[in-house]
C-alpha cells in the first residue's frame, strides 16, 4: 500500500531485484529515498530512486517516464547524471561521507543503494536541543570537513549542505548525505536548477550557472549550518539579503559574532561570518583555508570587509582567490589528493569549465545580466512581501479574535467558579447549622432523662439497713456521736439525696476522613519527576486531565510531549495547539516556544510577524529570554510593522494580567 504522505512513492514490500522496500525515508525534488532490506546479505540499506517530479511521473505499472515527449531528453540527461553521481560517490570510502554500495537501472529509472545509517539528523537534534556548545559543534563539523575536502579535491561539490543532510549515527559519527551533482539543471550542462534550502543556499545558487559555484558554495552551507547551531535558527535567506543590492545601506542579517558573543570563541564566530559572506569571492575559497580559520589558535581575525578579487580582464582566466601563504601551506596535501583523484575518477562536472566565476567575460554583457537579475529579484521580493503581508494580517486578526475569545471564556469561567464557591460556602454553613441543632437536641434529651435516672430512697428501708449494719470501727471526724441506749438518730431534715450519676450521651458517629486530594502543584511536580525518569505514560496520565481542565502549565508540558514524541506520536501541529492554549492564558514558556516555532518555521509556516508577537508578549510578561529573541526578530521587520505589533502586544498583555 502506498504511503498517502508520498503518493509518488512505490508501495511497501515492492521488490527491486533482491531488495524489498519497507518504507519511505524522505522525498526531494529529484528523487525518493526508501528504507529497504537486502535479502541477499540480510541487512538494511537506503535506496534512492531517481524521480524528478517536475519532468517525470510514475505509471500504473510502477515504471517512470517523462511527463511529455518534449521532456524525454531532459529526463534521460538527468538520469545519466544521477548514475554518474552514484558511480562517483562509490569511489569514496570515507567514514563521514555516505557510502554508496551499488547503482542499477530498473522501472525505466535508476536506483542508488547506500549504507543505511542509524541515528538522527542534525536538524532533529537541533530541534530538540535548540543550540549546540562549541565543542559539540566542532565534533560534528570537523569530520564533515575532512570528508568534503576529499570530494572537493576530486572536483565535485555537494550544493545542498544543511542540517537535514548531516546524519549523526548512534556512535556519534557525523555522515554527510544526499550529494547533489544530479541537481545540475535538466536543461543543459551549464545551468543549475533552483532547488535550494532557503537560508542555507548562497545567492549564486539562485541565478547563476555552474561556473560561479564551487567549494565556496558548500562553505556557505556549512557556515549557515553552524549559524543555526549557535543561534537556534537558520540565517536570513539570500534573496532577503539581496535587498542590500536594491538600495539598503546594510544587510539585515544579524552576524554570528553578535548573536554568539560570550558563548562561543571569537575565532569560531568570525569564521562563520566569513563563510556567510554574500559574495562568493568574499568567502574562503577552499576547505583547508576555512578549517584554518576555525581551529588555528594563531589565525588572524577575519576583517569585517574582505577585499574582493579583481575581475579578470577579457580573455584571461581568473586566478583562484587564495593567498600565497595559504597555497604554500596546503600545496603538498592538495597536490597528492588531486593526483590520486584524477587517476581514479572521471572528469568532474565543472572541471572543464573556465576558471572565471562571473556571468560573462564581456563587461557589457555582465552589466545587462546583473541589471536583469536585480529587476527579477526586486519583483520577487515585492511579490513575496505583498503575499506575506496579507497572510500576516489575516493571522494577526485571527490571533486578536482568539485573545478576545479567551478573555470572554476566562470571564465566564471566573463567574462559574465564583458561583460554585458561593454554593459550597452556603452548603458548608447549612451543614454547620445542622450539626449545631443536632448537638443541642442531644443535650436537651439528656437533661430530660436525668430525674428518671435518680434513685428514689425509702426512709424506713434506710433505717432497717442502718440497724442491720454493724457499728463502724472508726468514725470520720464529721460523723455525729451515737448512744447505746437510744435509737439511731434520724438524719437531718436538710440532708439531700445522693447526687445522681448522669451518663453523657454517646458522641455522634462521624464519617472516616477522606484522603486529601493532591494539589495542582503537587500533580505537576509528580509529572515532572515522571518525565525526568522517562516514565512518560505516567506523566501523560497526570497532565492530560489538568490540561483539559485548562491548566496552562499542564498544556505547555503536553505541548513538549507532542514536540518530542514522548509516549505520543511526534506531532508539531498538536504541540502548537497545546502551546497556543497555554500562551493565550499568559504562560510565558508556551509563548516563547510558539515564537520559536514561527521564527524557524518548525511545524508551522515561517512568519517573523507572529514570532515577534509571541516573543514580545512573553517579554512584556517578564521573560528575559523572550526579550532577547524579540530583539533579534525586530530588525527583520519594517518599523511600521513593529509599531502595529507592539500596540497589539500591549493591549493583549493588559488583558492577560487581569485576575
Amino acid at each position: 500500500m502506498t504511503d498517502p504522505a508520498y503518493p509518488d512513492a512505490l508501495p511497501a514490500l515492492s521488490r527491486l531485484h533482491w531488495y524489498v522496500l519497507e518504507r519511505v525515508l524522505g522525498q526531494g525534488g529529484f528523487g525518493i529515498t526508501y528504507l529497504a532490506k537486502d535479502t541477499n546479505l540480510d541487512q538494511r540499506v537506503a535506496i534512492k530512486e531517481y524521480l524528478p517530479i517536475d519532468v517525470a511521473t510514475r505509471l500504473q505499472d510502477s515504471t517512470v517516464r517523462s511527463r511529455t515527449d518534449e521532456l524525454r531528453d531532459r529526463y534521460r540527461w538527468g538520469l545519466e547524471r544521477f548514475i554518474q553521481e552514484a558511480r562517483t560517490l562509490a569511489r569514496f570510502d570515507h567514514p563521514n561521507i555516505v557510502r554508496v554500495l551499488s547503482v542499477f537501472e530498473f522501472n525505466n529509472t535508476a536506483y542508488m543503494v547506500m549504507r543505511f545509517e542509524e541515528g538522527v539528523t542534525l536538524s532533529a537534534m537541533l530541534d530538540r536541543r535548540g543550540t549546540l556548545p562549541e565543542a559539540d559543534l566542532l565534533r560534528v563539523l570537523l569530520p564533515i570537513l575532512d570528508g568534503l575536502e576529499l570530494v572537493h579535491n576530486a572536483g565535485f561539490i555537494h550544493r545542498d549542505i544543511k542540517p537535514d543532510n548531516i546524519h549523526i549515527g548512534g556512535d556519534g559519527r557525523p555522515v554527510l548525505l544526499d550529494f547533489g551533482s544530479a541537481r545540475q539543471s535538466l536543461g543543459g550542462s551549464n545551468t543549475l536548477t533552483i532547488l535550494i534550502a532557503p537560508g542555507y543556499a548562497p545567492f549564486e545558487q539562485y541565478y547563476s550557472d555552474s561556473t560561479s559555484q564551487g567549494p565556496w558554495t558548500d562553505i556557505y552551507g556549512l557556515g549557515a549550518t553552524c549559524y543555526r547551531a549557535i543561534c537556534g535558527r537558520a540565517p536570513l535567506d539570500a534573496v532577503s539579503r539581496s535587498k542590500g543590492i536594491l538600495g539598503s545601506t546594510q544587510e539585515v542579517m544579524v552576524p554570528a559574532s553578535v548573536i554568539g558573543a560570550g558563548r562561543y570563541s571569537g575565532r569560531m564566530l568570525a569564521a562563520i561570518d566569513h563563510a556567510l559572506a554574500f559574495g562568493e569571492k568574499d568567502r574562503p575559497q577552499n576547505i583547508a583555508q576555512w578549517r584554518q580559520e576555525l581551529v588555528s589558535e594563531g589565525a588572524a581575525p577575519i576583517a569585517t570587509t574582505v577585499a574582493r578579487t579583481p575581475a579578470p580582464a577579457p580573455g584571461q582566466n581568473a586566478s583562484p582567490a587564495m593567498t600565497t601563504q595559504t597555497r604554500a601551506a596546503t600545496a603538498r596535501t592538495e597536490a597528492a589528493d588531486r593526483a590520486k583523484a584524477s587517476a581514479e575518477l572521471p572528469s568532474p562536472p565543472y572541471a572543464s569549465e573556465p576558471a572565471t566565476r562571473g556571468v560573462s567575460r564581456h563587461p557589457w554583457t555582465r552589466a545587462l545580466v546583473v541589471a536583469a537579475a536585480i529587476a527579477l529579484i526586486a519583483a520577487a521580493v515585492y511579490a513575496l512581501v505583498a503575499s506575506r503581508s496579507d497572510d500576516t494580517q489575516s493571522k494577526i486578526a485571527a490571533l486578536e479574535k482568539q485573545l478576545k475569545d479567551q478573555q470572554l471564556a476566562d470571564a465566564e469561567r471566573d463567574a462559574k467558579a465564583k458561583q460554585v464557591a458561593d454554593e459550597e460556602a452556603r452548603q458548608r454553613k447549612a451543614q454547620e447549622q445542622a450539626r449545631a441543632d443536632e448537638q443541642k437536641a442531644q443535650a436537651d434529651s439528656a437533661r430530660k432523662r436525668e430525674p428518671a435516672a435518680r434513685p428514689q430512697p425509702v426512709e424506713s428501708k434506710r433505717r432497717d439497713e442502718s440497724a442491720a449494719k454493724p457499728p463502724p470501727k472508726a468514725q470520720s471526724p464529721s460523723a455525729a456521736p451515737q448512744t447505746s441506749a437510744g435509737p439511731p438518730a434520724a438524719p437531718p431534715a436538710s440532708s439531700a439525696p445522693p447526687p445522681a450519676v448522669v451518663t453523657p450521651p454517646p458522641p455522634a458517629a462521624t464519617e472516616p476522613a477522606k484522603p486529601a486530594r493532591p494539589s495542582t502543584s503537587d500533580q505537576l511536580a509528580d509529572a515532572d519527576r515522571a518525565v525526568a525518569t522517562q516514565r512518560y505514560p505516567d506523566a501523560i496520565a497526570i497532565l492530560k486531565p489538568l490540561a483539559d481542565a485548562g491548566n496552562p502549565q499542564a498544556q505547555t508540558r503536553l505541548g513538549d510531549a507532542s514536540a518530542e514524541g514522548h509516549d505520543v506520536e511526534r506531532d508539531l501541529a498538536a504541540a502548537e495547539r497545546w502551546y497556543e492554549k497555554a500562551a493565550l492564558q499568559g504562560d510565558t514558556g508556551a509563548q516563547l516556544k510558539l515564537g520559536a516555532m514561527f521564527a524557524k518555521g518548525n511545524g508551522v509556516t515561517q512568519n517573523n510577524n507572529l514570532a515577534y508577537v509571541w516573543y514580545g508578549t512573553a517579554a512584556r510578561l517578564g521573560s528575559n529570554s523572550a526579550k532577547l529573541e524579540r530583539d533579534k526578530i525586530g530588525p527583520l521587520l519594517q518599523p511600521a510593522e513593529r509599531e502595529q505589533l507592539d500596540k497589539l502586544i500591549a493591549s493583549k498583555v493588559e488583558g492577560m494580567k487581569k485576575p
